[in-house]
């Protein structure tokens, strides 16, 4: 049974390969007698006759659709030009944007922040850069007329649709005529707060505060009111209230000179080092060759002592065998010229003998001193290698002087460029460190001392306005940062940033005056801020650490919200 199923199923595997071969065959016969059989093409999907390939039309690249503004929209006042420091506040919990100028409210307006999924960032920001026609990059084209820019990333301020609720993918929509308002009143740089409440910039002073220098035509004492404020420096510490600004600009020009001599120094120190360097190395390589020219006349001295052993031992051995054989030789029976002639080979060979023990005993020696020779000068090369190696870690090192004494001047050059931008302060209780830009350029990195650095700061901003008592103080403004009570963001499971690292949240009471009273600074750069500090300058003081979306075409950028903390029983965001 099971063989007749094989062979009716082996009958009808064949009958089907003889039908395929069949239906190839014809199909074959079909495409030859077609007029066109020449065009024919085989695909993967079969066969078929296409007409020869065309490459189709380049499809165009849809224009991007100017935006057109709003007929409807009430016209936003002209806002007036600013005669202080703006500051931005942007609430997302009431969807609105205050303008403050010299911290005075100049205008609100509604906005709409980032949608569900596409949150709108957190945090401390500014204007980096501004575009009165621009399209976004990663949403089709979209116009964004009016843009500025707060992040690298690509969240900007711009004219758009305001339905009432956050409906953008990250951006904060602004009716039309305010943007172009706006557009006009603000620079590069201006501070942009973007919080989950609304705080309100309020006036703030506080002894630990940076004093301006005086200018050059004010005279200040020791003892004047404001001689000595400087963070964590005392009065009595600070020792140099008579500074005014002129006096501040010819200590940099001598400081500037003194940096210049110092290049020269270092650039002569770094040849001498070379040099000495480089007579180590040929000392080095004369020590090696001696140690080779020294070995080869070991070696040599070495095989002619062995050569002086062996005859020495030759000799003696001959001299031992002659005895042997005179004295078997009966002395009686030989004459006297027999006798004479036994005696004189005998004292012959023993002369020989007695030779050769002492050429191979002189050849010892010989040998011996060149070997003590050799190893002296593989001692002294051991020597001259230290001294070479010695030699190149002083050229190191006189670059490392060179190269700092170079970035100094740099550093120093770059301040006095921009001497004239106010100057912004981030201080971090994360990091412990002080950083200073003038205009995006850093021009300061020093570490702080901060009291109690377990425990928090809190986020503050502070920003001076203006000048006040004869431009020897300035009036300042403050926002604190309140931690959030929502969790906008949900938790990473990977963190690969260091600004999301756990940080210790500070609580709704965190106080702007008590953060100073607990940082210290050295006097150095306490005195290099006093002399930076003017209407527009700026502190920013956080426990947080700065967002990776700082850069060196950015301001500080903190944003609280990416650090998850660092208790699980804390609700701060």
């Amino acid at each position: 049974m099971q063989t007749i199923v094989k062979t009716n199923a082996g009958a009808i595997s064949g009958s089907l390969r003889l039908s395929t071969v069949a239906i190839f065959l014809a199909a074959g016969l079909l495409v030859a007698a077609t007029p066109e059989r020449a065009e024919a093409q085989f695909y993967p999907w079969g066969w078929g006759n296409t007409s020869p390939w065309q490459q189709k039309p380049r499809r165009q690249r849809r224009a991007a659709p100017r935006y057109v503004e709003p007929t409807d929209e009430k016209p936003a006042a002209t806002l007036p030009k600013p005669t202080g420091p703006l500051v931005l506040v942007v609430s997302i919990g009431k969807q609105t944007i205050t303008v403050y100028d010299d911290g005075k409210v100049i205008a609100k307006s509604p906005i709409s922040s980032g949608m569900t999924g596409h949150p709108t960032p957190t945090g401390i920001f500014s204007i980096l850069e501004k575009n009165r026609y621009h399209y976004s990059n990663l949403y089709g084209g979209a116009p964004m007329p009016f843009m500025q820019r707060v992040t690298n990333s690509g969240v900007a301020m711009h004219a758009g649709d305001l339905p009432g609720y956050p409906a953008s993918h990250g951006c904060i929509r602004l009716p039309y005529s305010f943007a172009r308002s706006l557009f006009g009143i603000t620079d590069v740089g201006a501070r942009v707060i973007i919080t989950d409440q609304d705080p309100t910039p309020a006036e703030f002073n506080s002894p630990h505060l940076v004093a301006p220098l005086p200018p050059d035509n004010v005279v200040q004492n020791a003892a004047a009111p404001g001689a000595s404020n400087m963070i964590g420096v005392s009065p009595a510490a600070a020792g140099d209230g008579a500074r005014t600004r002129g006096m501040a600009a010819a200590r940099r020009a001598a400081e500037r000179d003194r940096l210049v001599s110092a290049i020269s120094e270092a650039e002569n120190a770094k040849t001498a080092a070379e040099n000495q360097a480089i007579a180590a190395a040929k000392a080095v390589q004369d020590g090696k060759d001696l140690i080779r020219k020294e070995r080869g006349e070991e070696g040599r001295l070495a095989e002619a002592a062995r050569k002086a052993a062996k005859a020495a031992d030759q000799a003696a051995d001959k001299f031992k065998d002659l005895t042997a054989k005179l004295g078997k030789v009966d002395v009686a029976t030989l004459d006297a010229a027999t006798l004479d002639k036994h005696k004189a080979e005998e004292e012959t060979e023993e002369t020989k003998m007695l030779d050769a023990a002492d050429a191979a005993t002189a050849a010892k020696r010989t040998a011996e001193a060149q070997s003590a020779k050799a190893k002296q000068a593989v001692a002294d090369a051991g020597a001259l290698e230290k001294a070479r190696k010695v030699a190149a870690e002083d050229v190191k090192h006189a670059e490392e002087v060179l190269e700092g004494a170079k970035a100094t001047l740099v550093a120093a050059d770059a301040l006095d460029a921009r001497k004239d931008y106010p100057v912004s302060v981030f201080i971090s209780r994360k990091t412990g460190r002080l950083i200073a830009k003038l205009g995006f350029v850093q021009v300061l990195d020093v570490p702080v001392t901060i009291a109690d650095a377990d425990k928090p700061l809190g986020t503050h901003v502070l920003t001076a306005t203006h000048f006040t008592d004869g431009e020897k103080a300035l009036r300042w403004n403050s926002v604190t940062l309140k931690p959030s009570e929502t969790a906008q963001y949900a938790r990473r499971k990977k963190r690969r940033h260091d600004d999301e690292a756990p940080v210790v949240a500070a609580g709704h009471d965190a106080d702007a005056g008590t953060a100073l009273e607990r940082i210290q600074i050295p006097k150095e750069t306490a005195d290099q801020l006093a002399e930076l500090m003017k209407p527009g300058s700026s502190f920013i003081i956080s426990d947080y650490g700065l967002s990776r979306e700082t850069s060196a075409r950015t301001e500080f950028v903190v944003e609280p919200w990416r650090s998850r903390p660092d208790s699980a029983e804390t609700r701060y965001y």
